[in-house]
């Protein structure tokens, strides 16, 4: 059995073969241990193909997979930047997933259920008095709403400040990836609709949103747990009066793809 060759140390010319991919490796480590901090700025592409010993188009090439992992930031006029957040990574990552796997809707909908539940359970111990201020002003304006677009932009201001509240990183974001998926598939594979039935869509659920807030403020973790049920009922009823969106799965040629929704991430 060939005995595993250790990877090269920073600056070490590395072998010509997939030389990328070891680079790539390379500053993965770097940015998970925390040599190059969240939203810090790469060296330049340069410096980086002299420190690694390879071609500028190598550089180049390592950096692209980086950027569309979600991990790199490509900011013209400034350079390369480590990712802020890991949204890019798991969106990225998921999208693909849940296209290749043929995910319904209502698959998605139910996981997202399963997860605020959780959020749920931890909100009521770690929320704070700030976090439930967004949530409330956010489930008070989701009320307002006339058009598929400020719909989408209120529910997913909504969950994704309810998520905020369990103050989990990983739980943040797959919460995060999935109401944009919902949201989006909800919202924007639809005919067009009047002013009148996007403000009775935004009424049927607003309510439930409020009383969810009111029920985190009280830290009543059982009263939150059955309004969280009730707003994914809703929703469910509500996807299930609609054939293209009861029946859609994420493959569907006639569904927006999520790679539009995540940019060329996915």
């Amino acid at each position: 059995m060939t005995t595993p060759r250790p990877s090269a140390p920073e600056g070490a010319r590395l072998s010509r073969v997939r030389v990328a991919d070891q680079i790539i490796a390379q500053l993965q480590n770097k940015i998970a241990d925390g040599s190059y901090p969240r939203g810090s700025r790469l060296p330049t592409e340069r410096v980086l193909a002299a420190t690694y010993g390879v071609s500028a188009p190598t550089m180049r090439e390592a950096l692209r997979a980086l950027t569309s992992m979600g991990l790199v930031e490509v900011r013209h006029g400034s350079g390369a930047y480590v990712a802020t957040s890991a949204d890019g990574l798991i969106d990225s990552a998921l999208a693909m997933l849940v296209e290749l796997e043929d995910v319904s809707l209502l698959d998605l909908l139910g996981l997202l259920q399963v997860l605020n539940r959780y959020v749920a359970e931890l909100a009521v111990e770690h929320a704070t008095d700030e976090d439930i201020e967004r949530v409330a002003a956010s489930a008070e304006a989701s009320a307002h709403c006339e058009s598929s677009d400020e719909i989408a932009v209120a529910a997913t201001a909504f969950l994704t400040s309810f998520a905020a509240c369990a103050h989990q990183p990983l739980l943040d974001a797959l919460c995060r990836f999935l109401v944009r998926v919902v949201v989006h598939i909800e919202t924007a594979n639809q005919p067009k609709r009047s002013v009148p039935y996007w403000r009775r869509w935004a009424a049927e659920t607003s309510v439930v949103r409020i009383e969810i807030a009111r029920a985190l403020e009280r830290r009543d973790a059982r009263q939150l747990g059955i309004e969280i049920d009730r707003l994914h009922s809703r929703i469910r009823k509500r996807v299930a009066k609609l054939p293209a969106l009861r029946d859609s799965r994420m493959s569907d040629p006639r569904i927006e793809p999520l790679r539009l929704l995540f940019g060329s991430q996915s």
